[in-house]
């Protein structure tokens, strides 16, 4: 096998891998994107835009016959008896506008209320046909934006303003609380999305005049959570999966929801097929629909929001379920005995009682000085010596993934390597020791270590190197922590 060079050189080829990994994702992401979103909304074309229509047969048939040859399968016509029932039709979300032509003159309901990108395809639809048959058509706007909300933008903005926040939180979550309690793992993005929810429907209240604040503060939600459980799902199942949250929610549910225009039905088939069930447009319609629509087809909407974030929840707690860490591996080993003779400056401690000692061991200068003077004790007197090692880090991933691998073997090489120090120090003493590796920060590693070699009349007595080399953060020091922390006897080694 080559030697490795001091200073780890296998690192740089990992650093270029992840490099380059992350630069193709990138490239990958934004072909997509502009690929995806410039299909859906280069050349928008209606679609079966449902529309009523009060007229006799004989109009009827005419006005659809013209209008598929202008725009062959843009629109799907309903028959209404009359403009009040097309209406009532417009304002439960049946229809997206109504031609009535009972009369000499042709009269077009429409509703902007319902999306720019309908209103305007009606308005040019009906008025370039009414003009080919040579009469007049007037245009009446019967459910109309608030003041406020002058263009019936606010709802879609309002759920894509949550959008993001609820990736990030899905995935830093799931990084962020990678080894805390399964309830907690769980709560935290539960709460961002309730907390999103109140927050969003004051401000868009605030602004935009929206009003009804608890049905708001709900849908917003429900949308937040059914982004941010799965993102968190896919986190904790490998964080490279995140990925394809940041596809299905963003790069296809931005051309999918159709817009702040409400173009959803002006897109491309493949595109047209994910608008039912991606949140970001289901979202934004079930708030259009409760601002101005009274409610009307919201149904449909909710479950499907509600689907997305049962699935990430009851998926959470199963993967977590599944994936519950075993206790931590000890390893015991038994050194050649004989080396019994009394350590100097240990007769004073009193009759040879059994000591049970737990030491915190990084193999520093400072941690081979405690350990050196927990196995020197036990040559002089009965007891238990188990060496700890907190395998801990901050960040228990990359979040591109590509360097995983190499990461976690450089932990378990670490692992190692501080295993066989520890070895060393204890076969030279002569002792019996176990060697205990945890993943948690050194003070509760420390700790829950002592808590499991706790029993009843062998009290451990904990044991940790002093640092010399960093006084000025002793406020923040393992020894510092654990005597503040601990049940048990703690002696710090200078």
């Amino acid at each position: 096998m080559a030697a490795r060079h001091a200073g780890g050189g296998r690192s740089f080829p990992a650093k270029y891998r992840a490099l380059a990994g992350f630069i193709v994702a990138s490239a990958a992401f934004v072909a997509i994107f502009v690929a995806v979103t410039l299909s859906a909304f280069h050349k928008p074309t209606p679609h079966d835009v449902p529309v009523g229509i009060v007229a006799s047969a004989a109009v009827s048939a005419q006005v659809e016959h013209g209008l598929d040859s202008a725009a062959p399968g843009g629109f799907s016509f309903r028959d209404y008896p009359s403009a009040a029932s097309a209406t009532t039709a417009i304002a439960q979300r049946q229809v997206d506008g109504a031609l009535i032509a009972t009369g000499p003159k042709l009269r077009l309901l429409v509703t902007q209320a319902g999306g720019t990108g309908p209103d305007q395809a009606l308005n040019g639809a009906f008025t370039a046909a009414a003009a080919h048959a040579g009469r007049q058509l007037t245009v009446t706007d019967v459910l109309p934006p608030l003041a406020t909300d002058s263009q019936a933008l606010s709802s879609w903005f309002v759920v894509l303003s949550v959008l993001i926040p609820s990736l990030a939180a899905g995935s830093a979550s799931a990084l962020a609380l990678r080894r805390a309690p399964r309830a907690w793992a769980v709560a935290a993005p539960v709460a961002m999305a309730v907390v999103s929810g109140l927050i969003a429907a004051a401000i868009a209240d605030a602004i935009a005049g929206l009003g009804n604040y608890g049905a708001i503060a709900g849908i917003v939600a429900l949308s937040s959570l059914a982004v941010a459980a799965p993102t968190a799902l896919l986190a904790r199942i490998r964080p490279p999966l995140v990925a394809l949250a940041v596809l299905a929610f963003i790069v296809f549910g931005i051309p999918a929801s159709g817009g702040p225009a409400n173009l959803a039905s002006f897109t491309p088939g493949f595109v047209r097929a994910l608008s039912p069930v991606l949140p970001l447009g289901v979202g934004a319609s079930t708030i259009r629909n409760v601002v101005y629509f009274g409610g009307h087809d919201t149904t449909a909407y909710l479950w499907t929001l509600a689907a997305w974030a049962l699935a990430g929840i009851v998926g959470l707690n199963l993967i977590m379920a599944l994936r519950r860490p075993a206790p931590a591996a000890v390893e015991p080993v038994t050194p050649p005995l004989g080396l019994t003779e009394p350590v100097p400056g240990i007769a004073e401690l009193g009759p040879a009682q059994p000591v049970n000692l737990v030491v915190g061991f990084d193999d520093s200068e400072p941690a081979r000085r405690a350990l050196t003077w927990s196995a020197d004790l036990l040559r002089a007197r009965p007891g238990a010596l188990h060496v700890v090692y907190a395998d801990h880090v901050l960040i228990d991933s990359d979040l591109a993934g590509f360097g995983r691998a190499d990461m976690d073997e450089d932990r378990d090489e670490q692992a190692a390597s501080v295993a066989e120090a520890a070895q060393r120090i204890a076969v030279a003493a002569g002792v019996p020791y176990t060697f205990d590796r945890r993943q948690e920060s050194p003070p509760d590693a420390i700790l829950q270590a002592a808590n499991t070699y706790a029993a009843p009349g062998s009290t451990p007595v904990i044991v940790a190197g002093r640092s010399h080399h960093v006084p000025h953060r002793v406020i923040g020091s393992v020894p510092v922590r654990l005597l503040n922390q601990s049940p048990y006897p703690v002696v710090t080694i200078a």
